[in-house]
């Protein structure tokens, strides 16, 4: 069954058509939890902001209709697709519940919904490591024991990848579950890192599943309804989320916004374009009825939850989901943090982000966080390699790479003629070193600079390329803003640390 077609790259995120029986979802997609007894506000309001499919819990319904079947899409009064937890936020809150894992495997099955989870128990956060390891084990167990009901259906069911805080539990779970086929990988039991801002322990242990999953199969990570964070999972290859935030925030008078979330009784405007706060001023909400102040609320928070994943996705589009997560990462310390953890884990990025984007649009680059986007790092690695060989045991002179086009800065113009029997790299504190004939090469001419800032991975880079051509002499031309003197100076320390010392290395002020 040909149901996961991504489509579109960018960092480990991606844009993709999941196929369901009951329509299409397009990823990255986040679940509203939609209450099986009264919801609020309606599916055709949730229908008319953008959402077209639900999670609802399939044993409150089991439950609210004493085990009868009822077609789901039915009983909704909903032809899009629907996906059903099984049970295991109740198991993490009440410890346990009255249903086992085949009987509400079967009852998920029977009620034909499109998306199932098996009955997992999540380990949350307050579990200690011996009770956290039979847990996971446990939902190992049940994993295989569901497989037989399943197997011969049509839907889509998820394996929950538990373990959570220890990391290596994470990973164990995770290694586990690809041994089974089940068509979704969910990591399971954030809620307490989302609660208290914990985004960087989130993305960490959301790694460390991520890392061992198959990524051919979608990645759900499970209770995230916040927008501050989604961008940063997105980035690390979360497809899918769900999360009943939008209500449960307006039930206490808060509203979501990108940097954060407010009470409403703080606000004197409402910095939001939505249909909610275009109509209505915070006084004016204050003086509604509580069921119509949480119903406006709730509605607010869903388009601010649509507006951050059509962000995320016009980002991934553009190429610019890096220089989304760096605007994002300085408006609010728990996001500085989370990008700190993206930048531990590049690598991981690299490996899935796409050298170039069609159409091409130029880089922007606002600080030191702009030189380590993992396209620019894979750009520059690829340029060196490609230039090794031409610049080998040679004479090297390098140029600042101050203004476009940089063969016609003066300063380059007059090196040519003081030093023609030099082999001449240009150096820029974000783009590194790059020859003359790459000058009109993505990005080396498609760029946007705003200030310059010194990073020193860019140094070290360039340092270590040089030491690897062996040249004969390095002359440094120190000219331009302070990041380039600074850029040359601690270029020339490196390598006079690093090469023989019959190598002449020498800086030329300009």
């Amino acid at each position: 069954m040909e149901y996961y077609d991504p489509r579109d790259f960018d960092l480990a995120g991606r844009i993709a058509k999941l196929k369901t029986r009951h329509g299409v979802i397009e990823t990255p997609y986040l679940f509203p939890v939609v209450d099986p007894v009264k919801q609020v506000p309606s599916l055709n309001t949730l229908l008319d902001i953008g959402f077209n499919a639900f999670i609802t819990n399939a044993y409150l319904l089991y439950r609210r209709n004493r085990g009868m079947v009822k077609n789901i899409h039915s009983y909704f009064s909903w032809n899009n697709p629907i996906m059903t937890d099984s049970g295991g936020y109740q198991i993490l809150v009440y410890g346990s519940i009255e249903v086992d894992n085949v009987t509400i495997v079967k009852y998920e099955k029977m009620i034909d919904v499109d998306i199932g989870v098996i009955l997992d128990i999540p380990t949350g956060s307050q579990m200690s490591r011996n009770e956290a390891w039979k847990a996971v084990k446990e939902t190992y167990r049940r994993a295989w024991e569901a497989l037989p009901v399943i197997m011969d259906s049509s839907q889509l069911w998820v394996y929950p990848i538990q373990g959570a805080p220890y990391r290596d539990l994470v990973m164990y779970s995770a290694i586990q579950s690809k041994r089974m086929p089940y068509h979704i990988y969910a990591f399971g039991s954030p809620t307490v890192y989302l609660e208290k801002y914990a985004y960087d322990e989130l993305l960490e242990l959301a790694i460390m599943a991520k890392l061992n999953l198959p990524p051919e199969k979608p990645f759900h990570v499970f209770g995230v309804g916040h927008p501050m964070i989604i961008p940063f999972l997105v980035a690390i290859g979360a497809d899918l989320f769900d999360s009943a935030s939008y209500i449960l925030y307006a039930r206490d008078e808060r509203l979501m916004f990108e940097g954060g979330t407010k009470k409403l009784g703080e606000l004197s405007y409402l910095p939001c374009n939505c249909p909610v706060c275009t109509r209505y001023t915070p006084q004016e909400l204050r003086e509604m009825s509580k069921t119509e102040r949480i119903e406006a609320i709730a509605k607010h928070n869903l388009y601010i939850l649509i507006r951050e994943i059509k962000n995320v996705k016009e980002a991934i589009k553009e190429g610019r989901l890096w220089e989304h997560l760096v605007y994002r990462s300085r408006m609010h310390p728990s996001l500085r943090r989370a990008f700190t953890v993206l930048n531990k884990y590049r690598h991981l990025l690299e490996k899935y982000n796409p050298n170039t984007k069609t159409p091409t649009h130029a880089v922007l680059l606002l600080d030191a966080d702009s030189a380590s986007n993992p396209r620019l790092v894979a750009t520059r690695r690829r340029l060196y390699r490609v230039i090794e060989r031409e610049f080998s045991g040679k004479r090297i002179l390098l140029v600042p790479a101050v203004n476009k086009p940089f063969t016609q800065q003066s300063i380059y113009v007059d090196a040519r003629k003081k030093y023609p029997n030099y082999k001449v790299l240009f150096y820029n504190p974000y783009l590194g070193l790059f020859s003359p004939k790459h000058i009109n090469t993505y990005p080396f001419f498609q760029h946007e600079i705003g200030t310059y800032a010194y990073n020193e991975c860019v140094v070290e880079e360039a340092a270590w390329f040089l030491i690897r051509i062996k040249p004969n002499e390095v002359l440094v031309i120190s000219a331009g803003e302070k990041s380039f003197r600074v850029f040359a100076e601690r270029l020339v320390k490196i390598l006079k640390s690093k090469l023989p010392g019959k190598t002449p290395i020498r800086i030329i002020r300009a």
